[in-house]
């Protein structure tokens, strides 16, 4: 199945991964500009319209009501489901708002709990959420590397390539033991037998 990009509100500085020919790509409200800006032209946009100065003339386009039960966001990611996608590498929407950022933890918990894979790229930092399953870094990521146990614990947790490594060890939802890792330029694996991983990194 082929990616779906989705480009939310707040300003991407650097494209970590591209949208190629067959990718799908949703501009989320003001992720319409952000997009533009990289001159990227989104295949349909989506949103309220509550943060953009004026809604863009653009033939294909979702209008949701300002009061509404899920973000613009959710709505794109749910959107693209529907239609059987389940990559996604999401934009612009890490950062900025705390409780945003919290809501989009939650949407790759959603995507990965639906068998699918999610990066939300930042500016600053970037995550993902695995779900009895594996994420590779390559050697050329530097910085630090966390991981967070989003479930009530999470088993058969491995971590190889990094200055801190683990096997087969139990991380739990209130101890944040597995915080501040960091890449040493070596290839990288985290993986995690049973449970949802939120893994978090420098961008």
């Amino acid at each position: 199945m082929h990616r779906c990009f989705i480009f939310g509100a707040l300003p991407v500085k650097k494209l970590f991964e591209r949208p190629e020919k067959d990718d799908l790509v949703i501009a989320a409200d003001k992720g319409f500009d952000e997009a533009a800006k990289l001159s990227i032209l989104p295949d349909i946009l989506i949103g309220d319209f509550d943060s953009i100065k004026s809604e863009p003339d653009f033939e294909n386009k979702i209008r949701l009501n300002v009061r509404k039960d899920d973000t613009d966001i959710e709505h794109a990611i749910n959107f693209a489901m529907n239609k059987g996608y389940d990559r996604f590498i999401v934009y612009g929407a890490v950062g900025g708002l705390l409780d945003h950022t919290f809501a989009n933890i939650q949407l790759a918990s959603l995507i990965a709990d639906r068998h699918g894979r999610s990066v939300f790229y930042g500016n600053e930092e970037s995550f993902t959420v695995i779900k009895n399953s594996s994420f590779n870094f390559s050697k050329r990521d530097k910085g630090r590397v966390s991981v967070f146990s989003l479930s009530q614990k999470c088993e058969g947790v491995n971590i190889s390539g990094l200055s801190y490594e683990a096997k087969d060890i139990t991380l739990k939802r209130r101890v944040p033991m597995g915080v501040s890792n960091e890449f040493v330029g070596k290839d990288a694996v985290i993986s995690v037998k049973r449970g949802e991983l939120l893994i978090v990194w420098q961008s």
